[in-house]
């Protein structure tokens, strides 16, 4: 079914109000009527537009019959008026009597269109009232808008200050997973040219076999290079690292917060939207197309699924 006001659908759910006089339906946000009045089980005699202008155009022609009703009726008394006077005394009198009582109703209907007449100044009044409320309630829900606005934006800059904030704890920090100790750890860095005797190293509790580690370095810079280096190794096992044992792989990225791994995570689908290269550097996300193409930062997943939406469309 559709709203009597909006003429959109109404749902299944959510609120909604009859028509006392055409069994019409209306979303309560239509309307002037409060949820609360809902809630409470009030009963609400409420009518749409189409409804209240049909009795206020009942009442006009009620009054246009009334007014042509009078206007024969003067007619007629004054041709019979006319004609009795011709006659005897005693018909004048009868007649005098008439006058009388068509008097009386002539005083009935004046208060009649009296009453009339101040229900529809009534009418106009809440007309005019209704107008003014529906004005402010516009102006509220404006307002509203905005101020949800504002509450996303400072949200948004509330999480980006935490996760600068996170970021700035781990600038000095990298993961390293497929080693078994700090005895290790320190091997892949040699290999990779690393030497920084001031690392501390923190096991993270998983349910892997080989839990990875969190490699705090002494400067910005050791880290930098040790990422750096390892890029130019390509992939990493125990064997190309001298360890020994069970050949198994092993991994170094950044140390990245939540939101940022989630992001990154999301990222790598613009893999199989044709994107060659997606990767995170100093805790933001970024990817190119091809090897010449320009290089993208993502900043959200909603800038991801647009990346998708246009390769689809392409």
């Amino acid at each position: 079914m559709h709203c009597v006001v909006c003429d959109k659908t109404i749902g299944k759910s959510g609120y909604k109000i009859q028509c006392r006089k055409c069994d019409g339906w209306a979303h309560l946000n239509c309307t002037n009527i409060a949820k609360d009045d809902i809630h409470d089980k009030k009963k609400i005699d409420w009518h749409c537009k189409q409804c209240r202008d049909s009795s206020t155009s009942a009442l006009e022609e009620e009054l246009e019959e009334e007014a042509s009703l009078r206007e024969k009726l003067d007619r007629c008394i004054k041709r019979r008026q006319s004609q009795i006077y011709e006659h005897s005394p005693s018909t004048q009198d009868m007649f005098k009597k008439l006058l009388k009582k068509i008097e009386g109703l002539e005083e009935a209907m004046s208060f009649n269109n009296e009453m009339v007449e101040g229900m529809r100044s009534s009418l106009d009044e809440l007309r005019k009232e209704n107008k003014s409320i529906k004005t402010k309630y516009e102006k509220l829900k404006i307002e509203i808008q905005e101020l949800r606005q504002e509450v996303t934006v400072l949200k948004e800059k509330n999480a980006a200050t935490d996760i600068e904030a996170d970021l700035n704890s781990r600038k000095r920090n990298i993961i390293i997973s497929g080693v078994i100790d700090k005895n290790e750890i320190v091997k892949v860095l040699e290999n990779l040219g690393i030497n920084d005797a001031g690392i501390k190293v923190k096991q993270i509790p998983t349910n892997k076999p080989i839990k990875p580690f969190v490699v705090t370095f002494s400067s910005e810079e050791t880290k930098r290079n040790a990422l750096q280096n390892r890029k130019s190794r390509g992939n990493l096992n125990s064997a190309n690292m001298n360890l020994g044992g069970t050949e198994r792989n092993i991994y170094l990225s950044e140390d990245l917060p939540k939101t940022i791994q989630e992001l990154l995570r999301k990222a790598k689908e613009l893999r199989e939207s044709g994107y060659k290269y997606v990767w995170s550097k100093e805790g933001k996300v970024f990817c190119r197309k091809e090897d010449f193409a320009k290089v993208l930062r993502i900043k959200n997943i909603q800038q991801v699924e647009e990346l998708q939406q246009q390769s689809v469309n392409t």
